[in-house]
């Protein structure tokens, strides 16, 4: 188990368990246990994500931020910056389709046909 531990993000076993339907539910009813939130949106392939590719998204996002600022000074507005797509796993696939069911659930009782 150890060696599995220290393979790269950008492997194939890797990538096959991020993209886990399965494991990703356990790990969000985990989470839910413990009150944890996951990250940000992501809308990248899992299969191309590789740590290069990670370090100049952050990078990438940094500057953005600092261009923002820059932005904001100079007109005196504040500039919204969105960060740059990540991958989409199969925990924010689940995630989403949990909010949605949550906000039709809301809807159906807000409409009355609960």
């Amino acid at each position: 188990m150890r060696l599995v531990e220290r393979l790269p993000d950008h492997s194939h076993y890797k990538v096959a368990i991020h993209d886990d339907d399965e494991l990703a539910r356990r790990q969000q009813d985990a989470e839910r246990a413990g009150a944890k939130r996951p990250g940000r949106t992501r809308a990248v392939d899992a299969h191309t994500w590789t740590p290069e590719r990670a370090a100049l998204t952050d990078i990438g996002d940094i500057l953005l931020g600092i261009r923002a600022s820059l932005e904001a000074q100079r007109t005196g507005r504040r500039q919204r910056v969105t960060p740059l797509p990540r991958p989409r796993l199969a925990r924010d696939r689940l995630e989403a389709a949990d909010s949605y069911r949550r906000h039709r659930d809301r809807v159906r009782l807000m409409l009355g046909r609960g």
